[in-house]
């Protein structure tokens, strides 16, 4: 009889490491790992937004799905064909549709709002990117700016110089300061207007959000809640089975 509580209790002792030993995977597994991920794209495919003459939600081969914010007037807007600068590995057979602006003067600054206040995960390291194609008396100058107060106030990242003609890619990335917050809002914008005629004047096209996604702390702290009162129930009837003498 003795025998088999010897051998019982190490079987629980054994036990008892290998759930410690899962407490510790499941802590590493949850820690902030960098993910290189697609955060957000637009590439204006599909079914035009009510209102719009192209789709203005995000694709989803985006981890986040929301709705590009503008006040830009959709009078001003047409469906132009696609630009193939700045697509994403994968979107083979889309080269479709692009956002064509007119009337750039009338309308300065054009500003272009990714609202990604999302609980789905918190994002670092960011890099904003987006193809631009000037065709004359068009915006000279795309801005990107980021909000952490849900658009109250912008901060300026990056200015770059659209030329007269012809396509860029006009990229920056994030600071710190915008990591990690659940009121981020990101702001593409074009200033410099030189025209209000209604000849299409610039194409934006394969505007990509890229970075780093982390879990929550909710997440994070709901699964080592679960091991760590597995672990309390194992160590009570371990405690059970000990001599009296022996319980600490």
């Amino acid at each position: 009889m003795r025998k088999f509580k010897t051998r019982r209790l190490r079987g629980l002792r054994f036990r008892s490491l290998l759930i410690l030993t899962g407490v510790l995977m499941l802590m590493a597994a949850f820690a902030p790992r960098a993910k290189a991920d697609l955060i957000v794209y637009f590439n204006f495919e599909g079914p035009d937004t009510p209102g719009f003459p192209v789709n203005m939600s995000s694709s989803p081969l985006g981890f986040v799905s929301t709705t590009l914010v503008t006040n830009f007037p959709a009078g001003d807007m047409t469906q132009q064909a696609g630009l193939p600068q700045n697509m994403v590995p994968g979107d083979v057979g889309t080269l479709v549709t692009g956002l064509g602006l007119s009337a750039s003067g009338a309308n300065d600054p054009a500003n272009f709002d990714i609202v990604l206040n999302t609980p789905q995960g918190f994002f670092q390291a960011m890099t904003v990117s987006f193809a631009i194609n000037a065709q004359g008396n068009g915006y000279n100058n795309a801005n990107i700016l980021f909000s952490t107060n849900g658009g109250v106030t912008f901060t300026l990242v990056n200015s770059t110089a659209v030329p007269s003609s012809g396509t860029i890619i006009v990229s920056a990335m994030l600071p710190a300061a915008a990591n990690n917050t659940p009121l981020l809002t990101i702001r593409i914008q074009l200033t410099g207007g030189q025209s209000n005629g209604q000849n299409l004047q610039n194409v934006i096209d394969n505007i990509k959000i890229e970075g780093t996604i982390v879990p929550e702390p909710a997440t994070v702290a709901g699964g080592l809640l679960g091991v760590l009162g597995l672990c309390w129930f194992q160590r009570r009837r371990l405690r059970l089975l000990l001599p009296r003498s022996r319980r600490a």
